[in-house]
């Protein structure tokens, strides 16, 4: 929706969420395109979940993401 123009407060009325809830899902796009492959086939730390992405609120700098994410 974000790509057809649609702003969080729109998404967030139509899916029945808080703004908030949108734009914290929509940092999940952020992520490195290899991290989103190893989450896929099974092979993310133990402490990677969705909860933690959003509580952390993880550097949009891919190889920072690694880094984080390898210290789990």
């Amino acid at each position: 929706m974000v790509t057809n123009g649609k702003s969080f407060s729109e998404i967030a009325e139509v899916d029945n969420v808080s703004t908030r809830r949108v734009q914290d899902i929509a940092n999940l796009a952020l992520i490195a395109p290899d991290i989103l492959d190893a989450i896929t086939l099974g092979e993310k730390p133990d402490g990677l979940s969705t909860g933690y992405l959003i509580k952390t609120r993880f550097s949009a700098i891919w190889s920072e993401q690694r880094a984080q994410f390898c210290a789990l």
